[in-house]
């Protein structure tokens, strides 16, 4: 297996002066890294006028302007993306859209090919409003080189993914294949995400999945059908673990040995009897995994009750709610009964 991390840096948002990247084999282990430097063709324009560059580059201009153009390394970069088993990178729809610009400045064919996107995959296991790459960095514990410098960004992309693929049991295929939603194409020079149904995914992979022995011979669990479809990749990461020490997968919450909850009472929750009740988190460490840098700082806050954290509150507190409009709703609703509670703890 050989999987291609790449980054790209511009010199003004959207004409590429570097190419970086790093070829690993399927352990993460780096075969080669390189940062091809590439002469834009464009000013550089880093920031607005009167304002401090918004990013500092690994190079001055000057030495950029000195390398040979985006036709030189067209075939070597080609080569490098369309013999790869798969390419990733951090927020790669970007880098996607930049290649595509590079060929058609120079009207060369752009490439029909997959990319799976590293930042897609940490926001859906976080639900956190902070995707940077120094943030998910500093979430998995791995050391920070250079910033903007294409080939080191390439391989802090690949070490913090690897602490990812470490920690949920998963593989870069497996990710793609449970979650689609993260992986992106081209389509006529245009980067498109798929629009596949990662629920419906899970629920036939879930149904498929044979039970071994193990502690959980015999138990069942069912997870939240918000869970099922918003947080795909954490579900299908513990059932997994479940069904290999024995569990099996039941989506009949009143029959379950255990219930994994979401943060307030869906359908499923109303009808669970003598279930164990706990989030995902507590679920995973259950299992045997260790889902720590993925929760949000203030988990046991939102594991309050309803005395303690309103609705509102626990939207603010999960980081990632796109709060426009919550005023409005809750406005229209306070003389009324709550139709959506916190889970009890």
């Amino acid at each position: 297996m050989r999987y291609l991390f790449f980054d790209i840096e511009c010199c003004d948002g959207k004409h590429m002066c570097s190419f970086g990247y790093v070829v690993c084999d399927e352990t993460m282990k780096v075969l080669k890294k390189e940062d091809i430097l590439i002469n834009p063709q464009y000013p550089f324009r880093l920031a607005r006028r009167g304002h401090e560059p918004d990013i500092k580059l690994a190079y001055p201009p000057e030495v950029f302007l000195k390398q040979p153009d985006f036709s030189f390394y067209y075939d070597k970069i080609k080569d490098l993306v369309l013999t790869s088993d798969m390419v990733l990178g951090h927020a790669v729809t970007n880098d996607v859209r930049f290649l595509n610009i590079a060929c058609a400045q120079y009207k060369l064919e752009q490439w029909r090919y997959c990319a799976l996107d590293t930042q897609k995959v940490f926001a859906q296991l976080t639900r956190s409003q902070n995707m940077s790459l120094e943030h998910i960095a500093e979430k998995t514990g791995v050391e920070i080189k250079y910033l903007h410098k294409s080939d080191d960004d390439a391989e802090l992309t690949m070490s913090a993914f690897k602490s990812v693929l470490k920690k949920i049991k998963m593989t870069p295929k497996e990710i793609a294949e449970i979650c689609p939603s993260c992986v992106s194409y081209t389509e006529g020079g245009t980067p498109k995400a798929s629009n596949a149904s990662s629920y419906k995914i899970l629920k036939a992979k879930a149904r498929a999945l044979e039970s071994k022995s193990g502690p959980f011979s015999g138990k069942t669990v069912c997870f939240s059908e918000h869970l099922e479809k918003k947080d795909t990749l954490k579900v299908w990461a513990t059932l997994k673990e479940f069904c290999k020490k024995g569990g099996q997968y039941t989506n009949m919450a009143e029959k379950a040995d255990y219930f994994v909850k979401a943060d307030f009472i869906c359908k499923r929750h109303k009808v669970v009897q003598n279930s164990t009740v706990m989030d995902i988190f507590q679920f995973a460490e259950t299992v045997g995994l260790d889902f720590k840098c993925f929760a949000p700082d203030n988990l046991e806050y939102l594991r309050s009750g309803p005395s303690t954290a309103s609705f509102k509150d626990m939207l603010k507190a999960k980081g990632g709610v796109n709060l426009k409009g919550i005023e409005e709703i809750l406005n229209a609703s306070k003389d009324n009964t709550p139709q959506t509670d916190n889970v009890e703890p």
